[in-house]
């Protein structure tokens, strides 16, 4: 679809009431977060931006909108569904609601026809101006669409601060990571997600035994709801595991990490956000789509399972992302105890 006139544009921005909508998994709020701040910088103090509670207090915090319209999204046959009468509700007059959610159900077209407003914005032909959910770019450039729909100057990366954390999670973290020895760097694992995104646990051992041995400075941190891949048998100073902590906390630990490894998740997002580098594996997603974005960041992509990919591939593609830090870095001492 081609782009409104200026003049239409311009219009839309002045919108009173605007609106805004997303929902979708733990990850793609971090992907989405660029987008919804930029949104709100476009309508500052006016935007109203629905999403489910525990978003609001976990990744939209911080973000300058007038206020969170709560409501709860539920799935029956994976079919997604909230109640259109409740949200129109407390959503009440909007001259402009643009949706950011990727997805398009019957309750959506209910809530439209019930709050009526003057001009809507989504991937969806439901929508006034139809936007083009791109299969080949990056989630998180197809969501900051959105807003460059509205101000095409505006640049993603302006927008790609790291999610805010707690107070308590970043010192927690910080207190952690200033207990090691001063030479330490510390290397964040993340291993599990959906089953169909999950590597094998004796490759993830032969990985970690190698680097363990290769990278005699390096200490190891897992984080996620199962430490299953750590070994009894490896050094009790250098593999350290945070299973079961909170989203807040294991995103704190990511954050004072020197390196991440993991597969597709919203740690490897927050690792990018908080421009750690790290590795991504990929086998039935898309490291194009879902991959790095902000960040140093090296791919392995399977063929389409993860049992497809290798330790000698994980190895090589962590080797050769250490050597771009040493040979990158301003300061190479920062990364001498890494070098290859």
């Amino acid at each position: 679809m081609n782009r409104p006139r200026d003049g239409s544009i311009l219009k839309l921005l002045d919108a009173r009431r605007p609106v805004a909508f997303f929902y979708n998994g733990f990850g793609d709020h971090l992907l989405t977060l660029p987008a919804i701040r930029a949104l709100a910088a476009l309508f500052p103090n006016r935007l109203r931006l629905v999403c489910v509670p525990s978003a609001a207090t976990s990744f939209f915090a911080t973000v300058a909108v007038q206020s969170f319209v709560e409501t709860e999204i539920w799935r029956i046959n994976g079919v997604r569904h909230f109640s259109a009468d409740v949200l129109a509700t407390r959503i009440g007059r909007c001259d402009l609601f643009i949706s950011l959610a990727p997805w398009h159900v019957d309750a959506i077209d209910l809530l439209l026809s019930l709050i009526g407003p003057t001009h809507s914005i989504g991937f969806s032909p439901a929508f006034d101006d139809v936007l083009l959910n791109d299969a080949r770019r990056h989630s998180a450039d197809v969501a900051f669409g959105v807003p460059r729909w509205l101000e095409e100057n505006l640049r993603i990366e302006e927008f790609s601060a790291p999610p805010p954390l707690p107070t308590e999670a970043t010192l927690a973290a910080m207190s952690i990571r200033d207990s090691l020895p001063a030479r330490a760097r510390v290397l964040v694992i993340h291993a599990d997600t959906g089953c169909d995104k999950m590597w094998g646990i004796q490759k993830w051992r032969m990985f970690l035994d190698f680097v363990l041995n290769r990278y005699e400075t390096l200490v190891i941190f897992v984080v996620g709801l199962s430490t299953a891949i750590v070994d009894e048998g490896w050094p009790k100073d250098r593999v350290f595991g945070f299973h079961g902590y909170s989203l807040p906390a294991s995103f704190a630990l990511i954050s004072v990490a020197d390196l991440f490894v993991g597969i597709d998740s919203c740690m490897l997002h927050a690792a990018d956000l908080f421009r750690v580098p790290g590795v991504g594996l990929f086998g039935p997603t898309r490291a194009e789509k879902w991959g790095f974005r902000f960040g140093a960041g090296r791919h392995v992509q399977g063929d389409g399972t993860m049992e497809s990919i290798t330790v000698e591939q994980v190895i090589c593609a962590f080797g050769k992302l250490v050597n771009d830090l040493e040979e990158s870095s301003q300061d190479r001492a920062s990364h001498k105890h890494l070098c290859v």
